[in-house]
């Protein structure tokens, strides 16, 4: 499994490597995928901190409604 992992990893950092822009220091780019990817990070960690209580596991569903919903609206067109 971690071979597999491994393996889309090196595809998926390769296929943003490749929508790079040109006017565009690869650097910044760089760190704006690490701060990027750290943010996402420290949100499942906070989500998965609150799913420890009844009213956190709540709102993570209520946010989880909210997601849906927003997508549902980008794909019908509606946002």
């Amino acid at each position: 499994a971690a071979v597999l992992v491994g393996l889309f990893a090196i595809f998926h950092g390769h296929a943003h490597g490749t929508e790079l822009p040109h006017a565009v220091s690869t650097y910044g780019y760089a760190v704006g995928f690490v701060i990027g990817t750290g943010l996402l990070h420290m949100v499942g960690i906070g989500f998965g901190v609150l799913t420890q209580s009844d009213v956190g596991r709540l709102a993570v569903r209520g946010a989880g409604g909210v997601i849906a919903l927003v997508g549902a609206a980008f794909l019908f067109g509606l946002a």
